[in-house]
């Protein structure tokens, strides 16, 4: 099992990430590779885990980020605390993620701060949808400063990139 995020997968994998297709398909490379299942994070966009038994994705929207650091170790905690295959260790992934990303610095989440309630697994999830944050290999930072407007990727995605606060 491996739990990259966007801009790792994309690295890993030499691939441009724009869609969920190309998450999914940048994972099963991975999988190819020896990897039984890959918890893909991709930031606001959810998670897409993909495995033997299939490719699901999942959200857990939240309103207000307070610190990034730590949350893919929850997300994995999370997953892992809940059985590791499936929705519902999916499900259980994107809470502690969610919390997470609630707490200040890289607080880990107790019981209380999970919000299960607020997430939602699509088991066919639309592979042609677009990422809000690409993430594109050899660009430090894809993630945060390529945006794609909802028509498609950008026209030429090695092209140069301009750094963005976030």
């Amino acid at each position: 099992m491996v739990a990259p995020n966007a801009a790792e997968l994309a690295e890993a994998t030499g691939r441009p990430l724009y869609t969920l297709g190309d998450v999914a398909a940048a994972a099963q490379q991975l999988r190819s590779r020896g990897a039984g299942a890959v918890l893909a994070s991709l930031g606001a966009d959810g998670q897409l885990l993909v495995s033997a038994e299939g490719i699901l994705h999942g959200t857990a929207p939240v309103a207000a980020v307070r610190s990034t650091a730590g949350a893919g170790d929850a997300a994995l905690a999370g997953f892992l605390v809940a059985g590791g295959c499936g929705p519902q260790a999916l499900a259980s992934a994107l809470a502690h993620g969610a919390a997470a990303v609630r707490l200040p610095g890289s607080a880990m989440p107790a019981p209380e701060d999970l919000r299960p309630e607020a997430v939602r697994i699509t088991l066919r999830p639309p592979l042609d949808r677009y990422l809000s944050e690409p993430a594109v290999p050899g660009v430090p930072g894809s993630r945060s400063a390529v945006q794609v407007e909802s028509a498609g990727p950008p026209a030429d995605p090695t092209g140069p990139v301009e750094p963005t606060a976030v």
